[in-house]
């Protein structure tokens, strides 16, 4: 499922699906790129972590193909062991039409990559007792009190709804079982009323609604909003990706007293040392934002959470410019601080993140969260009846609070760390994390859509193919469902609505 996004200057409209409007002006034959900052200086190191200078050698001409075959301007990998870098690697541009090179300290929109940061700022409050994983929402946000659950109905004027079972929790809001979903152009009446009501997917400033009401302007106006449209399903029934870790911000926002922006700087962002992580990026710092592009995928959405294209059937991406950093909506005033969505942050401040989790809630002997917290965070959190929710159990994964868990890595359409945590953002950003071996990998590039994935995840396919064959061995007949050179796409297409652009549209 793909979904329309809006182009956040005043006068442009963009309503229809991302691959129709934005492909049709691709008229860029390829991105010029400057050469490439080698930060890794790999062909004499021991191996460590089970990695060797040769598969960093291969990851590198991985990089470098992202930029030379026009899939991305430019590109950042860094893979840490053991809280050291192995790899931190800065290639192409950052802004095409400046022809300014990436640097390794270059800001980026990680959109989704927001969310488990949102889990881990509830999860404080959880270890110091001022919220509980099952409360319900509404003892936070009472809107919630009168939810009701889509029973029937193609067209909200048909529309009929069902009590809850029981009520949404804290719990479900952060593994996605809370019934709510984005804004989109599917068909069905519940997306219909998150375009007529004006709910913003985290990308942009203002949307307005269809209906032709006022746009949101506030936090609480926006989870007023979200609590009126009935949910796609019973709270804990099936995952379902949306606007529930926005939800969840303003949980925090209720259960701390501070605004979330003041929280999540005061207990997250200054104590691990995130000094470029922030809602909204200040003056001094803006030369260093990026550009976004669009690009089209070789691969249509099928709502997997995994999707696999072979690398070697790609041909020669091309991208288009859709934000420029001067007139970023990050740039100016964000009225909402969009747990789900609304970060902007560097490849080294997320790294200190996936650390600080690998180090069991601690990083430079500051703590953040207890170990238990952490395991119950990195743990799978659904059951089995949410586990069956087809875009996961095809694929062998499981959510925890605020990341995807490689369950039956057999099942992967790539080689995965058997007990890995990953998730990623619209904008081809994405992390994994293995604990069992101590590596950490963060990915970022500005391109929405596109085929950056397939690079992506054949830098999985390089560090853990040896993993692939025994766990090939374990379950031979899962693993031959698997190809073994593909793409990977870590969010569900509806990720793709949380651009810059989704800001001005009127029409749906």
């Amino acid at each position: 499922m793909q979904i329309p996004f809006r182009i956040s200057s005043a006068t442009a409209t963009l309503t229809t699906n991302i691959f129709v409007t934005i492909i049709a002006a691709l008229t860029v034959g390829g991105c010029a790129h400057a050469p490439a900052t080698l930060n890794a200086q790999t062909a004499s190191l021991p191996t460590r972590c089970g990695i060797s200078s040769e598969q960093l050698q291969r990851i590198q001409t991985l990089n470098t193909e992202v930029v030379a075959r026009g899939f991305a301007p430019g590109i950042t990998t860094q893979i840490y062991c053991d809280g050291k870098p192995l790899l931190n690697e800065t290639r192409g541009l950052a802004d095409v039409a400046r022809n300014r090179s990436l640097a390794g300290d270059d800001l980026f929109r990680i959109y989704s990559m927001t969310k488990p940061l949102t889990s881990l700022a509830a999860m404080i409050l959880v270890d110091e007792l001022k919220l509980k994983l099952n409360d319900p929402v509404a003892k936070y946000l009472p809107e919630f009190s009168s939810a009701s659950v889509f029973d029937s109905g193609e067209t909200p004027e048909t529309l009929k709804t069902k009590m809850l079972k029981r009520p949404i929790t804290v719990r479900d809001l952060m593994r996605h079982t809370a019934g709510l979903t984005y804004m989109s152009p599917a068909p069905g009446a519940v997306n219909r009323l998150y375009v007529l009501r004006g709910i913003d997917n985290g990308g942009g400033a203002f949307v307005m609604p269809a209906d032709k009401s006022a746009p949101v302007t506030n936090i609480s106006e926006f989870t007023r909003r979200i609590a009126t449209i009935p949910l796609l399903y019973q709270p804990g029934e099936l995952f379902s990706y949306g606007n529930a870790t926005d939800v969840l911000a303003a949980v925090v926002e209720k259960a701390s007293g501070q605004r979330f922006r003041e929280f999540m700087s005061t207990r997250i962002f200054t104590p691990l040392k995130m000094q470029d992580t922030f809602f909204e990026v200040p003056p001094e710092k803006i030369t260093r934002l990026t550009a976004a592009y669009a690009a089209k995928s070789a691969e249509s959405g099928n709502g997997n959470v995994l999707r696999s294209t072979r690398i070697d059937t790609l041909g020669r991406g091309t991208v288009a410019q859709i934000e420029d950093p001067k007139t970023s909506v990050f740039s100016k005033p964000r009225i909402i601080d969009f747990g789900g969505a609304g970060l902007i942050s560097t490849a080294s401040d997320y790294q200190r993140f996936l650390q600080m989790l690998l180090q069991d809630g601690a990083l430079e002997g500051t703590r953040i969260v207890s170990p238990g917290t952490v395991a119950e965070m990195t743990r799978n959190q659904l059951d089995a009846m949410a586990l069956a929710t087809p875009n996961l159990a095809a694929q062998g994964l499981g959510f925890g609070l605020g990341f995807a868990r490689f369950l039956n890595p057999a099942k992967a359409p790539a080689a995965v760390p058997a007990n890995g945590y990953f998730w990623g953002g619209a904008a081809s950003t994405y992390f994994w994390v293995d604990p069992d071996r101590r590596i950490s990998g963060v990915v970022m590039t500005q391109v929405f859509g596109g085929d950056v994935m397939p690079f992506y995840l054949e830098m999985l396919n390089t560090l853990y193919q040896s993993d692939r064959a025994r766990q090939r061995a374990e379950s031979p007949i899962e693993a031959m469902q698997a190809s073994h050179s593909v793409r990977a796409e870590l969010i569900p297409a509806v990720d793709i609505a949380q651009t810059p652009q989704a800001t001005q549209s009127k029409t749906r």
